[in-house]
Parts: structure tokens; C-alpha cells; sequence
């Protein structure tokens, strides 16, 4: 179940991709002979530089998505990373697994969200 959700995670993200590059075609760029004299070239290069950002957020993504793969082939998937540094520092009241709503909202997510609220503040 975890397995097929993370890969059409992947596979809409991939998709998102390729829409996103569609877009920043060498068609449509600053570079271009056939730029508009009345073009704004700030404008079109703003939305080039956003496309990289997305892209970039994209390609992050999916790379955590690969990592919760090998969490699964390996049987640690679901179980709050705190757990697994130090069981006695996870104060998760689902500890040590990660409840599984939150999984299949948050594919990638390595612990639960008391211990990821924790981490976020500093407190561990």
C-alpha cells in the first residue's frame, strides 16, 4: 500500500516536471531572436528563475520519496527516525511507528509530528 502510494507520488511529480520544463522551452526564453520589443524581459526571467526553483523542489522531493523506497525494502518505513537514534528520547504518543494517516499524506515523513515539532524547536 505504502509502496504504491509513494510511486505514483513519484510519477505525478515527474509529471509535474516535464510541465514545468514545457514551459521554460528555448522557445520562450530571453534568448530568443523573436523576443517582443515590448516584451518584459525582467518578467520572463523571473518566471524562469521560478520554474528552476519548483523544478529544484521537485527534484528534492522525489529524491526523498527514493529514500522512503529503501525505507520500505528494508522494513524501517513508518518508524520515527528519533525512535531509531534513541528510544528514549521519541515521546510520539503512536511510538515508535508513525501513524499511518500521516504517512499517506506525508510519504517521506521520517517521524512522527510530536517528535518533528521537537526537532523543529530545537528540543532534541
Amino acid at each position: 500500500m505504502f509502496r504504491k502510494n509513494i510511486l505514483l507520488k513519484i510519477e505525478e511529480i515527474n509529471d509535474n516536471i516535464k510541465g514545468i520544463r514545457s514551459t521554460t522551452s528555448n522557445d520562450s526564453s530571453i534568448f530568443s531572436e523573436d523576443v517582443l520589443k515590448d516584451h518584459n524581459e525582467g518578467t520572463e526571467t523571473h518566471e524562469i528563475e521560478k520554474s528552476f526553483l519548483l523544478i529544484s523542489r521537485e527534484s528534492d522531493y522525489v529524491t526523498n520519496l527514493q529514500k522512503a523506497l529503501h525505507r520500505v525494502d528494508n522494513d524501517t518505513y513508518g518508524i520515527c527516525q528519533i525512535y531509531q537514534d534513541d528510544p528514549e528520547k521519541c515521546e510520539c504518543p503512536d511510538s515508535p511507528l508513525i501513524p499511518e494517516e500521516r504517512l499517506l499524506e506525508v510519504p517521506n515523513a521520517t517521524k512522527g509530528v510530536f517528535c518533528k515539532e521537537k526537532k523543529k524547536l530545537n528540543l532534541l
